[in-house]
């Protein structure tokens, strides 16, 4: 039989174990003995010292906080779930209210630039691409928060399809491969021979692709290159983006997930929103699958994440 354990959740209950445990000693018990805690009166161990009477006293009484603040401590847990789904419900709320009318902006100075194109002065013009492109980074900010408010509220909806990874992979570094020619930078990507299948959301699954793409560019440098790999290891399915940019340092790596975290560098093309790693570390958990990153200053960084492979058909799993 083991020592006798408590399964506690604070420092407060860590010392009262201590004590617990302290006592138990004293009163005779040996490490390995089993023991549970019975009314005076029903002791059958021969009379009971006063020493040994204090004790189980004592372990009465602190059983008896141990209980009470577990109750606590649950009520505490159930009430800050609730003032999570409050929050939660009032940021999707807010966030939801403010896209159509950033829609708006944003659709009335594309038309302006547009049409006013050559018509009005360069100052003028510098107004409304500001109104623009700032209505884009503002629209892309409410919908990071939208995404990231339903995943954190379990709300992640996921629409499995049998999906043929090798061709989702190519159709998406062949899209970002237009926004690394802008840069003069390579995308070079391998790719096994055989097909891989996996039961996956193929947009959710682009999305954190096209995340850590347009990443790997932002943060190169012109004429760089940026490698792609997609291989199967141990029945899973691992996607990797690997740049020669300015890299992360150890403490942005520790929080590189975390919402509204944005590395700090002069080095990088566009306004960063801070929600694109977060919300892609979720969608790749909502696959029970898993992310990696390895980075070091001035060398580049790695980024990896893994999705289980379906078997192929007219095989068992």
């Amino acid at each position: 039989m083991k020592n006798p354990q408590l399964l506690l959740e604070s420092p407060r209950l860590e010392e009262l174990q201590e004590i617990l445990l302290t006592a138990l000693s004293e009163a005779g018990f040996k490490p390995g003995d089993d023991f549970h805690i019975i009314p005076l009166e029903a002791s059958t161990d021969g009379p009971l010292t006063d020493e040994k009477r204090f004790y189980l006293d004592e372990m009465a009484k602190l059983n008896n906080d141990l209980t009470n603040m577990q109750r606590t401590l649950a009520k505490t847990n159930v009430e800050l779930e609730n003032l999570a789904e409050i929050r939660n419900r009032f940021v999707g709320m807010a966030a939801h209210d403010l896209r159509n009318p950033l829609g708006i902006i944003r659709s009335f100075s594309e038309y302006l630039k547009t049409e006013l194109k050559s018509k009005i002065a360069s100052e003028q013009m510098e107004i409304i691409d500001t109104i623009f492109s700032t209505s884009v980074f503002m629209q892309r900010l409410i919908d990071g928060i939208l995404d990231l408010s339903a995943m954190q509220s379990g709300k992640v909806s996921l629409s499995l399809q049998r999906v043929d990874l090798n061709e989702l992979f190519i159709k998406n570094l062949n899209l970002n491969r237009i926004l690394a020619n802008q840069h003069n930078i390579e995308i070079s990507c391998t790719s096994p021979s055989k097909i891989l299948y996996a039961e996956i959301d193929a947009t959710k699954i682009n999305q954190v692709l096209n995340n850590l793409i347009a990443n790997a560019i932002k943060y190169s440098n012109d004429g760089s290159k940026i490698e792609c790999h997609l291989y199967d290891e141990d029945r899973k399915a691992v996607f990797c983006v690997k740049d020669e940019g300015i890299g992360i340092s150890p403490e942005d790596q520790r929080r590189i997930f975390e919402p509204f975290h944005r590395v700090s560098s002069d080095n990088k093309r566009g306004k960063s929103v801070g929600l694109g790693l977060s919300i892609a570390h979720n969608i790749i958990d909502a696959h029970k699958g898993s992310f990696m990153v390895q980075s070091e200053e001035g060398k580049g960084s790695t980024f990896c994440f893994s999705l289980p492979i379906s078997p192929d058909k007219g095989q068992s799993s």
